[in-house]
């Protein structure tokens, strides 16, 4: 779940408030929500306290074939790192599907400290190129249509999602993908 990336774009804002979107689930739908890491849940706490915040969601089968798609050929990587029968956190969404952290105006968490995911949604990496989920629900996808619209749109660059992506995987501790650069400290 996310509203942007490297700015608080308008396009973001305006999806924010349209329905279901990356800040927004359909009810029954949690289990696929992306798992934040113990490092992202302990910034987002330092910056934007927020009661309830925070939810604990099952290792279940389906949340694990979800997961180990995301990042193929690492399946049992992947799997390793949710075991069936443990738990996960993942950020929490109210009674309406929408995240905790969705307000009026976007998103409350300030935008350096959002998980990962949110950061890179709707980009993400496959064999070492940058690509976009084809979401029906992102505003982004609809309006822009390409790649590189999408990415001048939500004002970000390949090599910003690239070290998103590798931060995203350093944070969770699956070793850098191939041909990923080293992650600079201090994500």
């Amino acid at each position: 779940m996310s509203l942007t990336h490297t700015g608080d774009s308008d396009i973001c804002r305006r999806c924010s408030l349209q329905g279901p979107t990356c800040c927004r689930i359909a009810t029954g739908q949690e289990e696929y929500c992306f798992p934040i890491s113990q490092v992202e849940k302990e910034r987002i706490q330092e910056h934007a306290p927020f009661t309830g915040g925070f939810v604990l969601s099952p290792n279940s089968k389906a949340f694990a074939d979800y997961a180990a798609r995301l990042f193929p050929g690492e399946e049992a990587l992947v799997r390793a790192l949710f075991p069936e029968g443990k738990e996960h956190f993942r950020l929490a969404v109210d009674s309406l599907g929408a995240c905790r952290f969705l307000g009026p105006e976007g998103c409350e968490i300030p935008q350096e400290i959002r998980p990962y995911y949110c950061r890179l949604f709707p980009f993400w990496m496959a064999e070492g190129d940058v690509i976009f989920f084809d979401s029906p629900t992102c505003l982004a996808r609809r309006e822009e249509r390409t790649l590189n619209r999408m990415l001048r749109c939500l004002d970000m660059t390949r090599a910003e999602v690239k070290d998103l992506y590798g931060r995203l995987r350093l944070v969770w501790g699956l070793p850098p993908a191939k041909g990923a650069r080293t992650v600079k400290k201090g994500f």
